[in-house]
């Protein structure tokens, strides 16, 4: 009984990791005592970074805390499971952490738990509906249940206007909260051309959200409630700073309460920022992303103060190194408390092509900070390592992950697209429809275009990894002169196959590739002869994501597949799209608007 209490007040938290420069992921509130009882209403504890015109008075320097454990510490016994309402004897029915745990773009996490579920949001930029909210019994596998808004703003930005647009923009790392005194879930994010939002709503995986915006921009924020007030916590810049806020409902905005002041400092890194604080027991804890000022290398670090407000603080590196058997730093992200007593969390790391992938990995208190690492079978403590596969103390959901999926286009009138879809800025609605023509999906140029990138109503989906292939079928009878229409690679820069109509009327299968909002300069092949005016022609991209690359091929029977072009490389930069790879359905305009091409089926085979 003493070794279970001893366990369960160390925790074993699991944490999923992420990587980027944008923000995270978040941890439920929670007191780590002996023997007390876990609520079963939604946790509470928020996290983030907020930049606001600070106060500059005195700021307390962080003390650093004893040495940072490096060593493989021995357990005095191996990791208990924690006893559930429905105990499960067979280890084997334990969910099972594999590295990355999510190989997709899902990144800057933040999740919360209500009963025995658990939600997280995760930053999709410029793509609507916007936010998503992931739902999971089991912390590993995880499906699109509702997102926070269908579009964010209709104005240039999001129509894509005037030369503006939001690539690698858009809404970035959202903090996620529930209020226990509202009833009221809460999302807050930062958006770089528009300022600081803040959706609630009392519903989270069918409701809609009440929106209020703040003119002022709060980076990667987070959010914590604590004594009644609702905070911001901000990093960067080597500053941690808080921000009282409030919403006001009668003009739905966000007001800050007096100025952002500065909570306490840090020196010796370069990237520094991903805020995400927590109360946890006697500490306030504040979790940041970060790289040594002399190497890069994204670190985990952790600040504590029993006083949040003028405390004195310490730090430790809670994480330092790779996942997966790849070196790229695991970092950015937050601790959740099951319904068990237990603790696990979430971080990301960058893994090239596919964009910035969750792991989960093993938290083990040691004199109250929540170092970070896995278990060995043997019941010792790995710190900074998460490369074999690790059963976690929560029953497998035996549920399917569901965040891409196949399409057939069959939908009712009015009914929603599938959750896993999402366009490339806001849809001009009058310009799509998957009842024009019953089980294909229309889309309808509306304007004329330079390239792919200004494009209205691309329809998209995330890749997944190491390798994936992602197909559809076009009809290209509505295609007029200059029309271009099919499947898309999109990454640091893009490329695509598809059927393109000439100034003659006559139409051909081309492969191109081009930079970011660049049109292709030619063609890389293109067919001989003219197709059928109403052909039907099979296209595919086939994804080698571990390896950065994609190459294409297209078939006029679904089976008898041509590899056709060039291969491409692919890449993920932060001044692009600033995401993982993903596959467009486009259909554009370059001589004049109101031609379509029809759409069958889409396809992705893992």
């Amino acid at each position: 009984m003493t070794d279970r209490r001893k366990n369960r007040k160390r925790g074993l938290l699991l944490v999923l990791v992420f990587f980027c420069t944008g923000s995270v992921l978040l941890a439920c509130n929670g007191n780590i005592q002996e023997g007390s009882e876990v609520s079963p209403s939604p946790e509470t504890g928020l996290s983030g970074s907020l930049s606001m015109s600070p106060e500059q008075d005195s700021t307390p320097a962080v003390t650093p805390a004893k040495e940072t454990v490096t060593e493989v510490l021995d357990a005095a016994t191996p990791p208990a499971v924690t006893p559930t309402s429905a105990a499960v004897a067979d280890i084997n029915k334990y969910a099972l952490v594999k590295y990355p745990t999510l190989y997709a773009d899902i990144p800057d996490p933040d999740i919360i738990r209500a009963g025995d579920n658990y939600y997280m949001t995760s930053t999709t930029m410029n793509l609507c509906p916007g936010v998503p909210i992931m739902k999971s019994k089991d912390l590993v596998h995880w499906q699109i249940v509702n997102y926070v808004y269908d579009i964010m703003e209709d104005d240039d930005y999001g129509r894509m206007e005037n030369g503006k647009d939001m690539y690698s923009r858009g809404s970035w790392a959202a903090s996620l909260r529930y209020d226990e005194t509202s009833g009221l879930y809460y999302v807050g994010f930062n958006s770089n051309n528009h300022g600081f939002y803040i959706y609630t709503t009392a519903d989270i995986e069918n409701g809609t959200w009440k929106k209020y915006k703040m003119n002022g921009f709060l980076h990667d924020p987070g959010l914590l409630f604590d004594d009644g007030n609702l905070y911001g916590i901000s990093a960067s810049g080597g500053t941690c700073r808080i921000q009282q806020l409030r919403l006001n409902e009668e003009n739905r905005t966000v007001e800050a309460v007096g100025g952002a002041r500065p909570i306490f400092t840090a020196s010796g890194w370069s990237l520094w920022e991903g805020a995400h604080a927590y109360k946890i027991g006697d500490y306030y804890y504040v979790c940041i992303i970060a790289s040594p000022s002399n190497k890069w290398m994204r670190t985990q670090l952790c600040y504590r103060s029993k006083n949040l407000l003028s405390g004195t603080w310490e730090e430790k590196i809670i994480y330092e190194g790779g996942s997966g058997n790849n070196g790229a730093g695991l970092a950015q992200g937050g601790l959740i408390q099951t319904q068990y007593g237990d603790w696990y969390g979430f971080l990301f790391q960058d893994r090239g092509s596919v964009g910035r992938v969750p792991s989960i990995v093993a938290v083990d208190w040691q004199e109250n900070w929540p170092m970070m690492g896995t278990y060995a079978m043997n019941g010792k403590f790995l710190p900074n390592q998460s490369d074999m596969p690790m059963r976690i103390q929560l029953p497998d959901s035996e549920e399917e992950n569901y965040f891409v999926d196949d399409d057939t286009f069959d939908y009712e009138a009015g009914e929603k697209l599938k959750l896993v879809w999402q366009w490339n800025h806001n849809p001009a609605e009058e310009y799509w429809s998957v009842t024009e023509r019953p089980g294909y999906l229309r889309l309808t140029t509306d304007r004329v275009v330079g390239n792919l990138y200004e494009a209205h109503n691309s329809l998209t989906q995330r890749t997944v990894g190491p390798k994936c292939d992602t197909e559809t079928k076009i009809s290209i009878a509505g295609l007029t002169n200059g029309d271009y229409a099919g499947i898309s690679a999109v990454s640091e820069h893009y490329g695509m196959i598809g059927v393109y109509c000439d100034e003659k009327g006559d139409k051909y299968i081309y492969q191109a590739n081009s930079q970011f909002k660049t049109a292709f300069e030619a063609l890389n092949a293109k067919t001989e002869e003219p197709l059928p005016e109403d052909a039907e022609v099979c296209l595919k991209i086939s994804y080698d994501l571990s390896g950065n690359r994609a190459t294409f091929s297209y078939s006029m029977d679904g089976e008898n597949w041509v590899e056709f072009g060039n291969q491409m490389q692919l890449g993920f930069s932060t001044s692009t799209t600033f995401m993982g790879t993903r596959s467009f359905l486009f259909c554009y305009a370059t001589k004049e608007a109101g031609g379509y091409a029809e759409f069958d089926y889409y396809k992705i085979n893992q």
